[in-house]
């Protein structure tokens, strides 16, 4: 069993092996997330090589693994479609105390990536853990219906109302209580919130 976390990749490095479908779509996930991406392999998908003229962030080298490939990463994804060389990667950050995720095998990865769904402030992810990917997507599929668009403005709205009762000296005592209700309201109703004089807060 694993245990989820939320990780700030922000400028971290991050050795990516593999050039296909699956190597290319965990190289979005971690420029998403801010990463500074190194991606090896003798062949690339094109979205890869096109993203690598616009992103600084993404560096391509075109050739085979080299274990010197790991000097100061911080997170490593062995991506390739061959088992040999995924083991010999894992060995290798084992070696280094680097943590490293396999999408050949999950049980033997450090960390996987689970499929998420992101409204502004909003995080909702699903992992079944290689269980059944199906499930995965069914569930996904039911949570992108129930937490629609929206709620990328309401949690932007509640940010806003959040730093506006913890700034308020006045209303310390009854911040838990107004945060726990103002979780409740619509979009309509945050906003005219946010509108009142702050003396009335």
């Amino acid at each position: 069993m694993m245990t989820p976390l939320l990780f700030n990749l922000k400028n971290k490095k991050v050795l990516v092996v593999g050039g296909g479908t699956v190597a290319t779509r965990r190289v979005v996930t971690l420029l998403e997330s801010g990463a500074q991406v190194l991606c090896v392999s003798p062949v690339f998908s094109v979205w890869l090589q096109k993203a690598q003229d616009i992103k600084n962030e993404l560096t391509l080298i075109f050739g085979i693994y080299k274990p010197n490939y790991l000097e100061d990463v911080d997170l490593a994804v062995a991506a390739t479609n061959q088992e040999i060389i995924n083991d010999q990667i894992k060995l290798d950050c084992q070696a280094r105390r680097i943590w490293c995720n396999r999408v050949d095998n999950p049980e033997d990865s450090d960390f996987i990536f689970p499929s998420v769904i992101r409204r502004g402030d909003l995080t909702l992810s699903v992992c079944t853990e290689g269980a059944s990917p199906f499930l995965t997507k069914a569930i996904m599929d039911d949570l992108s219906q129930r937490y629609d668009e929206s709620y990328t403005e309401r949690t932007a709205l509640l940010r806003e109302c959040r730093k506006k009762i913890l700034e308020n000296k006045n209303q310390k005592s009854a911040s838990r209580q107004s945060l726990k209700e103002l979780a409740r309201y619509s979009i309509e109703e945050l906003k005219e919130y946010l509108t009142k004089d702050e003396r009335v807060l």
